[in-house]
């Protein structure tokens, strides 16, 4: 509705939607062969009985409640499954499995053509936020990035790699962090992006 009444807006409205609606987001990705990890997308217990036929263990799991994520956990057996999806409501919740791919952890901030990539260099499978850093990943990884982004129509966006597969696209990046981790006013990158669309 605000697109038709010709209101700017930092995304189209199928690339915000994308983004927000995880189970459509993965569904995007594998459509337009941007590399993602095998997953499924759950709305009740008794979806997750055998899940472990579909998706080699472990997986990573999302609990998404009102659109938000909630809870994020690395499960090894199928009875780690079942108490993770334990009390899911049918058309409230939504929960995300993920095959866990081992790999360097990433965070990119694509803005257009540009990419911003903050490495974790911590152990485990979780995004250390205190251990991120600057970094220059493979040309093969940066094009994975943008490649994401591209597909989903977004200008500005937040793209997470485990490996070289795509875990998430997010459309509230921290840029912040990344003005900081850069050494670069990303906003400013930000708002010369958006304004040149708008020219």
């Amino acid at each position: 509705m605000i697109e038709e009444k010709n209101v700017r807006v930092n995304y189209p409205s199928t690339a915000f939607f994308t983004m927000s609606k995880k189970n459509y987001l993965y569904y995007v990705l594998h459509q337009k062969n941007v590399p993602a990890p095998k997953t499924v997308v759950i709305a009740s217990e008794k979806a997750a009985r055998n899940i472990e036929k579909n998706l080699e263990l472990p997986i990573l799991a999302k609990k998404i409640e009102e659109m938000e994520q909630t809870e994020e956990n690395k499960l090894e057996t199928q009875e780690e499954i079942g108490n993770f999806v334990d009390g899911v409501e049918y058309e409230e919740d939504v929960i995300v499995l993920h095959e866990y791919v081992e790999g360097d952890k990433y965070k990119c901030l694509v803005i257009e053509d540009e990419v911003i990539s903050l490495k974790d260099d911590s152990d485990g499978w979780k995004f250390d936020e205190n251990s991120l850093k600057y970094s220059n990943p493979s040309e093969n990884k940066i094009e994975i990035v943008k490649k994401a982004a591209r597909n989903i129509g977004a200008p500005i966006a937040e793209v997470v790699l485990r490996g070289e597969k795509v875990y998430d696209v997010n459309p509230n990046p921290d840029l912040e962090m990344y003005t900081n981790q850069a050494g670069k006013d990303m906003y400013e990158t930000a708002a010369k992006a958006l304004k040149g669309e708008e020219e």
